[in-house]
């Protein structure tokens, strides 16, 4: 595992320390572990929506039955 360093301002690591303790996270290690992995995860799941998306778009171009009898003149 690699270790990183984040500084915060004093007051900012006092509401981190503070909120940490009342949600009971075992460690700020593992409180932001999860922050990056929960908007990693949104990150993906945007990306796989927006590609279900232009998906659905390009099937109504490619499944367009007035086209179908246009090309079956020159095809």
């Amino acid at each position: 595992m690699k270790t990183i360093t984040v500084k915060l301002p004093d007051n900012e690591a006092q509401e981190l320390d503070s909120f940490i303790q009342k949600r009971k996270y075992p460690s700020k290690s593992e409180f932001i572990r999860h922050l990056i992995m929960e908007k990693l995860d949104r990150n993906r799941k945007e990306k796989i929506g927006w590609m279900i998306l232009a998906q659905k778009s390009m099937n109504k171009m490619w499944d367009n039955k007035k086209d179908n009898a246009v090309w079956s003149k020159y095809v």
